[in-house]
């Protein structure tokens, strides 16, 4: 190796040193100042707040409850869809069944059917 390039590498060296130095007096002068520990965490339960223990909320109960509920309401919107379902048919559409509809009680021939007659609006 060179002396010339051993040299320059020493600078180099030198420099980046400096650079360094100047990059941790920087970072010190940045950083905001120590913050005190925080403070242990307070005790929880029912003692904490004050409430004797067989007045305390229940949360295995309280999910339960909430989850009966929920069914509850899932069962309730189901009849209601039901029963809406039925009003609109038996209000609306009962003198025209939609399913299983027999020509005999329409008063339909199977040859007015094949024919198309218009009388009875097939």
């Amino acid at each position: 190796m060179s002396p010339d390039r051993l040299s320059e590498l020493r600078r180099q060296r030198a420099l980046v040193s400096l650079h360094l130095e100047w990059l941790d007096r920087e970072i010190a002068a940045a950083e905001p100042p120590a913050t005190p520990p925080a403070p242990a965490p307070l005790e929880s339960g029912p003692r904490s707040m004050g409430i004797m223990p067989e007045y305390a909320p229940d949360p295995e109960g309280a999910q339960r409850a909430t989850k009966r509920g929920c069914l509850l309401y899932a069962a309730l919107a189901l009849v209601l869809f039901f029963a809406v379902l039925a009003a609109i048919y038996f209000w609306r559409y009962r003198d025209r069944p939609l399913l299983f509809a027999s020509t005999s009680s329409l008063n339909v021939t199977p040859a007015a059917v094949q024919r198309g007659d218009a009388r009875f609006g097939v």
